[in-house]
């Protein structure tokens, strides 16, 4: 029979499992998307830092889905300044 502290340990290490993949989902969407970017618009590389830096912050997959679809409907990257500032 598992004691408290084993169950305790248990629950801690299915919630860690579980956020590292989440986090691990988030950072594959991110770099999804400025491989997309990359690909279409070949942005410049200070450009290209500074959407990866606003990436980083966002951490709703919806989001994160949105501004890949936008990615690859873009046509310029003032277009995908717009959608990452959802204007």
């Amino acid at each position: 029979m598992a004691t408290v502290a084993q169950k305790w340990l248990e629950q801690g290490l299915q919630q860690g499992l579980q956020q590292g993949l989440q986090e691990g989902v988030l950072k594959a969407r991110r770099e999804d998307v400025v491989a997309l970017l990359r690909a279409r618009l070949q942005p410049d590389e200070a450009w290209l830092n500074d959407v990866v830096g606003h990436l980083e912050t966002i951490d709703d997959m919806n989001r994160l889905q949105s501004l890949l679809i936008a990615a690859a409907q873009v046509n310029s990257t003032e277009e995908f300044d717009r959608a990452l500032k959802g204007v």
